[in-house]
């Protein structure tokens, strides 16, 4: 009798053990799987608006310099609260983790005269890029008044490229262009947008997700260009999607054999070459910078970003070129504040 009431209470924690597992498990599996599905529906976008089939066509000029020096504090000596971080969590799958909901802006059908909601939140204050460090400010977003947004005269609707832009800019209004890099997962529409919040908690057609949605701030000019184009992507924890990939360029192997960007935007196609790789906490300095008082003030950038670069790829920067900058999380560096920026020069 002793024997078998040993026994029931044996089967009985064995029981309560794998139903312990299960409960602990489930979230996990639940959300690797929704990371799939909307994986999926990236992968169904590319298909529809970029057949891979059509080769990348020609890549426009880096223009002539021509912008008028600003007021701005030179980066070395610029103040933390100055810089652009945004409120931007490295996802991981846990089961108590919940979508914060924020105004959605309008994804519905556009006419062709326009690329960006009429309503377009503005910054107000530096956003924060960290995940869930509390001594830098985060984002306040407020609604702004109502303008009428520009975008050029005639949008192609099938560049060389292949990339349909005006079946994307009729799924988003905020749509602005397209990035590539061959060879890696990296294959996503881009908007431009000030409501952050939204963006890292949606995907570009709408729908609620972890996953969120690639995008640039407003500061980043696509049709000058800026100096620096910054692009905001999330690294997901379990998956190789959106800007987890990044991780790969700190091996200088990775790096050489994936050198290349394409940005396919509204105003033509750039590519880029990968110059520098670094790691930075969100308080370090503003990499996302977009516009400079002078070449000398854009050079100590260049120079800050490759003296801390961990590959060293050989390729030059002058005071004439453009830049892009790619911005994800990185919590081997500095923890929840640690980020990994990959910078890449105009060919």
């Amino acid at each position: 009798m002793h024997k078998q009431s040993k026994k029931q209470d044996f089967e009985l924690a064995a029981l309560m053990f794998l139903l312990g597992l299960l409960l602990f498990f489930y979230p996990v599996v639940t959300q690797v799987s929704s990371y799939q599905a909307d994986e999926e529906a990236y992968e169904d976008l590319a298909m529809e608006y970029m057949p891979p089939e059509i080769s990348p066509g020609p890549v426009l000029p880096i223009p002539k310099r021509t912008e008028t020096p600003t007021e701005e504090t030179p980066q070395e000596n610029q103040d933390e609260s100055s810089a652009v971080v945004l409120d931007f969590p490295e996802t991981e799958p846990e089961a108590s983790e919940s979508l914060e909901n924020t105004e959605e802006p309008p994804v519905s059908p556009a006419p062709a005269d326009v690329q960006e909601a009429t309503e377009a939140p503005e910054i107000t204050e530096s956003p924060d890029l960290r995940t869930d460090e509390t001594t830098t400010p985060t984002a306040v977003v407020t609604a702004a008044p109502t303008k009428k947004p520009v975008i050029p005269t005639a949008v192609p609707t099938q560049p060389a490229s292949g990339i349909n832009l005006e079946a994307c800019l009729s799924q988003n209004r905020d749509f602005v262009a397209w990035l590539t890099i061959p060879g890696t997962k990296i294959n996503y529409p881009v908007v431009r947008s000030d409501n952050t919040e939204y963006y890292l908690h949606h995907l570009f057609t709408g729908k609620e997700s972890k996953l969120g949605c690639l995008f640039s701030l407003k500061s980043s000019d696509y049709q000058t260009p800026s100096r620096n184009i910054a692009i905001y992507g999330h690294h997901i924890s379990h998956s190789d999607a959106m800007f987890s990939t990044l991780m790969d360029y700190k091996e200088a192997s990775y790096c050489a054999a994936h050198s290349l960007i394409r940005v396919n935007s509204l105003y033509g196609e750039r590519t880029y070459r990968v110059f520098a790789v670094l790691n930075m906490k969100v308080s370090d300095w503003d990499a996302a910078t977009a516009s400079f008082s002078s070449d000398e003030s854009f050079m100590r950038f260049i120079n800050r970003a490759v003296k801390k670069s961990m590959v060293d790829t050989g390729v030059q920067v002058t005071a004439e070129d453009n830049i892009l900058t790619l911005i994800t999380c990185d919590r081997s560096y500095g923890g929840a504040s640690g980020r990994l920026i990959v910078m890449a020069v105009q060919e």
